[in-house]
């Protein structure tokens, strides 16, 4: 069964229930921006969705996403397609749907990424919704199979008519910008928090069309999954990022933005 948790960043403690639609007299250009995260722990690890969240809120903008995730560590579009129950939870209606696949998927299964990414971006297409496709980052010690990574999610992207987050080849800028930021946890697969926040600074840009440049440098050193189901979330408070990583962090989110022609 898939179950959902759905909250928006706010100074009130978090719930674990959904919470009720805008009413009327909310109007559309200050409703919550409703997005839906499919994927698995490249996404959960520091919790880059609040951290994205907490950069719009930050910012200031009339529309903050609100959090709904659908996360499973190891995971492959392909199970997430395999579980019935995410067709109707896709079918609810989405400004967004984020799609990322298992790390090591687009270079070593690439018809698969193709064939279940597909299905998966049709059904949100369906709905309504926008589909943004998280392409990810090498493992540290394969830094070469970013090309692949990216021609992968670049086919299925053309397929589908959805836009590239390009938060891997952000990553490999990030190395010219602070040669000696360390972006890896110590598996040498998972993001550090300056990761992470390289990631949340590129869908911010993706998503509000403007630099991260100035934002806070808050971020969140967690590696469980937070959104568990039937799990209270974990409650983590923000950590502050050197000054200069950050920099660093948002000037590679814009050059990668700049040169990377987004639908």
């Amino acid at each position: 069964m898939v179950t959902v948790l759905l909250t928006a960043l706010s100074p009130a403690p978090v719930s674990g229930q959904r919470p009720l639609a805008p009413t009327p007299t909310v109007s559309a250009a200050h409703a919550p921006l409703r997005i839906l995260w499919i994927g698995n722990s490249y996404t959960y690890v520091n919790d880059l969705p609040r951290t994205l969240t907490m950069l719009a809120l930050a910012a200031g903008e009339p529309r903050v996403p609100a959090i709904t995730a659908v996360l499973k560590g190891g995971q492959f579009l392909r199970g997430h397609t395999a579980r019935k129950e995410l067709a109707s939870v896709i079918a609810e209606g989405w400004d967004y749907v984020v799609l990322q696949d298992q790390s090591l998927a687009p270079i070593e299964q690439p018809d698969t990424v193709l064939t279940y990414g597909l299905r998966l971006g049709t059904l949100a297409k369906q709905s309504g919704a926008k589909v943004l496709l998280y392409v990810t980052w090498p493992r540290r010690d394969t830094p070469q199979t970013m090309g692949a990574i990216t021609a992968t999610y670049t086919t299925l992207a053309d397929s589908l008519g959805a836009t590239l987050v390009p938060v891997g080849p952000a990553w490999m800028v990030m190395r010219q910008e602070a040669p000696k930021a360390e972006l890896y946890l110590d598996d040498g697969s998972h993001p550090s928090p300056i990761g992470t926040y390289i990631a949340a600074s590129v869908f911010y840009g993706v998503l509000y069309g403007k630099s991260a440049g100035g934002l806070p440098p808050q971020a969140f050193s967690v590696r469980g999954n937070r959104y568990l189901p039937d799990t209270l979330p974990m409650a983590v408070a923000p950590l502050t990022l050197p000054a200069d990583l950050v920099a660093a962090a948002q000037r590679a989110a814009d050059r990668v933005l700049q040169s990377t022609s987004r639908r």
